[in-house]
This record gives structure tokens, C-alpha cells and sequence, in this order.
């Protein structure tokens, strides 16, 4: 990476371990070598939005979707 793509990564890497609410998965550690950074998280199961809808055929009641941006907003 360059050192300005660096950069940007570590500002959000410090992002992320400010972030503290249940609609954000947890950063739990950065571990870095002279090649890679090494990010640990929380695990989570339940996959991601775009799988939830997909196999819903992105069709989901206007109440759910309500609730989904809701808690999307409440997290941002």
C-alpha cells in the first residue's frame, strides 16, 4: 500500500475502535507485519444485508424495511 492508502486505513481503523453500538460489528484488534494488516472482529453469523435480501428476492414488507433503516441510521 502506498503511505497515503496507510493513512487512510489507520483513520479508520481508529474509527472503528471508537464505534460502539450494537448495529456495528466490534473491532477487537489490529495486527500488523511488514506486508499485511491483520483485522480482528467480531464474528457474526448471520451474513450480510445484501444475503438477507437476496434470499428474500429483495422483497420485504415496507415495516421491515422501516426498521432496517432505522437501525442502519441509528448506527451511522
Amino acid at each position: 500500500m502506498t503511505a497515503s492508502t496507510t493513512e487512510l486505513f489507520l483513520k479508520e481503523i481508529e474509527t472503528l475502535k471508537m464505534a460502539q453500538h450494537p448495529n456495528i460489528v466490534k473491532l477487537l484488534d489490529v495486527f500488523e507485519d511488514e506486508v499485511y494488516f491483520y483485522i480482528v472482529m467480531e464474528y457474526l453469523d448471520g451474513g450480510d444485508m445484501y444475503e438477507y435480501l437476496k434470499e428474500r428476492k429483495f422483497n420485504i414488507s415496507e415495516l421491515r424495511a422501516k426498521k432496517l433503516a432505522y437501525q442502519i441510521t441509528v448506527a451511522v
